[in-house]
């Protein structure tokens, strides 16, 4: 009975310190698509470094879909993925179209990654190699939170 017991408060623990979920639907007001988004950094680098953030900003006159869905991903030598836990910022909430999206832990040297941004039946794949160094250990947490997957929905 104690082992069950502790069980459930290593659960409740675990549970409590996420401070996330695995999706987040965020209000943008936009009603565009995915014409005019700018990745930062560009799609196809190579050598981004293991601490980078991603932005995505819609140019002076375009606006994001009613609904996006934003997701980084591990690519391996298989061609499997595995999700990498983000946290997605709106920098901007008066005007839609600027989020800031940050993994939560350093990612991995010399990985390849995948950021995948789908909405009004478009998607936008862009994929990157982080620099591969031997001084960072990348299983250093940078944020708490964070999810696999964000939705980002309009409502005007």
């Amino acid at each position: 009975m104690k082992f069950y017991i502790l069980i459930l408060v290593m659960l409740a623990l675990v549970l409590a310190g996420c401070e996330g979920s695995w999706r987040h639907d965020v209000q943008t007001g936009g009603e565009g698509s995915l014409a005019g988004l700018v990745v930062t950094p560009t799609p196809q680098k190579i050598g981004i470094e293991t601490d980078e953030v991603f932005y995505l900003d819609w140019r002076p006159g375009y606006e994001p879909p009613a609904e996006l869905t934003v997701t980084l991903r591990y690519v391996d030598a298989d061609n499997t993925t595995s999700p990498i836990l983000t946290v997605l910022d709106d920098i901007d909430p008066d005007h839609p179209g600027h989020y800031r999206l940050e993994p939560t832990w350093y990612l991995d040297t010399s990985a390849f990654l995948l950021l995948t941004v789908r909405g009004d039946g478009e998607t936008l794949r862009a994929m990157y190699l982080t620099e591969s160094s031997t001084l960072l250990d990348t299983r250093t947490q940078r944020r708490t939170g964070g999810q696999v997957e964000h939705i980002i929905k309009t409502v005007k």
